[in-house]
């Protein structure tokens, strides 16, 4: 019996040590928090919900969470990033890029990450996120720029995609829902449960879960409500235009002008610092177009409705 139970165990050890180390591998970063003002906590894959601090490090399938008048902004390996307003629930849902997977196994890990079993479910760079709850403004990255179909923003009726943009999300809640919130939107109409999209720079596709497609080009907004009905509106929300995110994004020169030397200039994430957005206690997201010159970003619209 015991030659018996030696020879299990032996057989055991062998076909784990032929298997693919790859099977539980670390995690490969997917961005860091560059800026956090307020509280926001995480929840990895394998972790429990703690608390982030500035210039952590978030993980594919994480969700992070900000607070009540709190903020947090995710610069990701390839350039993209992603500014959580108040009360925020977001998800990594898929992120994926080989470039910053290859720049992050060459260089030591300060601590070890957590392990989770390895990705096999495709080969492709991929930035997939979903809006869970709140708000959030995003520029997309290099995945987006290599190939628009692998970057996608989901929420629970609409999923956004891109070309190449800087854009909001915003599930309405709160003021969103106040009659008359929306200019455009017929009175009476039921917005719970409906997402607001928006384009600062670029262009978006917003796609409701009934298949029904609306495109967004720079100063555009539109509401998809929980039915998939969608509708132009004929201003930017005030809830977005309003409140201390907007303070520090009227100042913001944003978009994503990448082309094939974009690897090198790119998208800058910086905190400014300056003496009129102190009070706010938020940087911004610059873009730099190739020359290094910042774009600068308007907003105008103009609306009508679609169904």
């Amino acid at each position: 019996m015991g030659l018996l139970r030696f020879s299990i165990f032996a057989g055991a050890f062998a076909l784990a040590a032929l298997s693919p180390l790859g099977a539980f591998a670390q995690a490969v970063p997917a961005g860091t928090i560059t800026l956090l003002n307020g509280q926001a906590q995480v929840t990895g894959t394998s972790t429990s919900p703690h608390a982030l601090a500035k210039g952590d490090t978030v993980y594919g399938g994480d969700v992070v969470e900000t607070g009540h008048s709190s903020y947090a902004l995710i610069k990701f390996t390839d350039q993209g990033s992603v500014l959580l307003r108040p009360d925020t629930k977001f998800q990594l849902e898929k992120y994926q890029y080989a470039a910053g997977a290859a720049a992050a196994a060459a260089a030591a890990p300060a601590q070890p990450a957590p392990l989770q079993a390895a990705d096999t479910s495709s080969a492709s760079d991929s930035n997939f996120f979903r809006l869970l709850r709140g708000s959030l403004r995003a520029v997309s990255g290099l995945v987006a720029h290599a190939d628009y179909s692998h970057y996608e923003m989901h929420s629970p009726v609409a999923t956004m995609g891109i070309r190449g943009t800087d854009f909001v999300v915003a599930l309405c809640e709160g003021s969103c829902l106040d009659p008359g919130a929306l200019e455009g939107v017929p009175a009476g109409v039921n917005l719970q449960g409906s997402v607001v999209s928006g384009v600062n720079q670029g262009q978006i596709v917003v796609t409701s879960f009934t298949g029904h497609t609306m495109t967004l080009t720079a100063g555009q907004y539109c509401v998809t409500l929980a039915d998939g009905t969608q509708y132009l509106l004929g201003a930017a929300p005030a809830f977005l235009t309003t409140d201390a995110a907007a303070v520090v994004e009227s100042g913001v020169a944003a978009g994503s002008a990448f082309a094939a030397s974009s690897t090198a200039s790119g998208s800058l994430l910086v905190d400014v610092g300056a003496a009129a957005l102190a009070a706010v206690l938020i940087g911004v997201v610059i873009s730099t177009s190739d020359n290094g010159n910042s774009t600068a970003s308007t907003t105008t619209t103009a609306g009508a409705a679609a169904h």
